[in-house]
């Protein structure tokens, strides 16, 4: 090799093996930012529901009825669960399911959301939520959006 081809094989060599240790120290953070985020979102989800006063989270009891003066069932879902009221994107275009959860009655069908304003809440002794896979699971296929079971306090 001539002089002037071996400092250019060098430096060369010099670029190369300094790329290459940036490349894995780039590596490095990257991976210890990927462990910090997953270990932050990890400690920060742990699905338990807040402290409201209110009964563990898919029942709303008899007293946390009155303790919010419910008139109708839909007061005492709006003032306590708010979040069940919502819309459920739809699991398929090809499946006509629900998208807002269905009322029932003790264990039978009831109507939409909307007969939540007409049972009065001196009727209810505990509202049951069901979330999508729940409602499926218990009710059928067709009750995707969610279930707000309403027991009353003569039914079982």
């Amino acid at each position: 090799m001539a002089p002037d081809e071996t400092a250019i094989y060098i430096l060369a060599s010099r670029l190369f093996s300094a790329a290459k240790n940036a490349w894995r120290f780039m590596m490095r953070k990257i991976a210890a930012t990927i462990a910090l985020l997953l270990g932050a979102a990890s400690s920060a989800c742990t699905h338990r529901a807040p402290n409201t006063g209110f009964s563990a989270g898919n029942v709303i009891s008899r007293a946390d009825i009155e303790r919010v003066r419910a008139k109708t069932a839909l007061d005492a879902v709006q003032r306590v669960r708010p979040d069940a009221l919502t819309r459920r994107a739809a699991k398929s275009v090809l499946l006509d399911g629900q998208s807002y959860p269905v009322v029932f009655l003790n264990a039978q069908y009831y109507g939409k959301i909307d007969e939540l304003r007409n049972m009065a809440a001196d009727d209810v002794e505990e509202i049951r939520i069901f979330g999508n896979a729940d409602a499926v699971t218990k009710f059928g296929a067709q009750y995707g959006g969610g279930v707000i079971q309403l027991i009353s306090r003569s039914g079982s």
